[in-house]
């Protein structure tokens, strides 16, 4: 097994420094840099397991009356020997409206040229801003129309986000833990 202790450390290390960029630069650099703990988090386990995450890997749309677009991307893309593998989107709190952007971003990808068939997709958050409805709605409407499912992973203990809980609110620090359970279930989902 790999030693999860170096990245668990840098995540809550950047964690940690939340309340503190909070206070000194505001509540749009502080909501800026709790969402790059989760991208890095993705980045870093990818590394630990020898697999290319990469950011800004732009992709063609599907000719649509005679035009395309090329800039098409989620997140991270994970590649294992150069060939895409894996498209996973990044949240801190993924909340209904981030779910129906991210269903439409992976349905173009999905009829992308430039992805193969066999990808897979996934959204890792640290907590849930979702009614029930949305989180059945949309990964089973990218279900029906693709017959691929979205894994989604929560991986904060506390599931449910709480806005009177916020993760740059060092009195909450415990909500953002990682769960290992989780978080191990996403590093197995990477693996395969």
């Amino acid at each position: 097994m790999f030693n999860l202790d170096p990245i668990i450390e840098t995540y809550n290390k950047e964690v940690d420094d939340l309340p503190i960029l909070h206070k000194n630069c505001g509540g749009g650099k502080a909501r800026n840099a709790s969402g790059l703990v989760y991208e890095n988090l993705t980045l870093r386990t990818c590394e630990m397991l020898g697999l290319d995450a990469r950011k800004n890997d732009y992709k063609r749309s599907m000719i649509v009356n005679g035009k395309y677009l090329k800039n098409l991307q989620v997140d991270k893309h994970v590649y294992k020997d150069n060939v895409l593998k894996k498209l996973v989107e990044d949240k801190t709190y993924l909340d209904a409206c981030y779910l129906k952007r991210c269903v439409q971003d992976f349905m173009e990808l999905e009829q992308s040229p430039d992805v193969p068939d066999d990808v897979e997709y996934a959204i890792f958050a640290g907590q849930n801003a979702c009614g029930k409805d949305p989180l059945v709605y949309y990964p089973g409407y990218f279900e029906k129309y693709t017959g691929k499912k979205i894994n989604i992973f929560f991986v904060n203990p506390q599931k449910k986000r709480n806005s009177k809980r916020p993760i740059y609110d060092a009195q909450f620090r415990s909500d953002f833990e990682l769960d290992m359970v989780e978080y191990t279930r996403f590093i197995q989902w990477l693996s395969n």
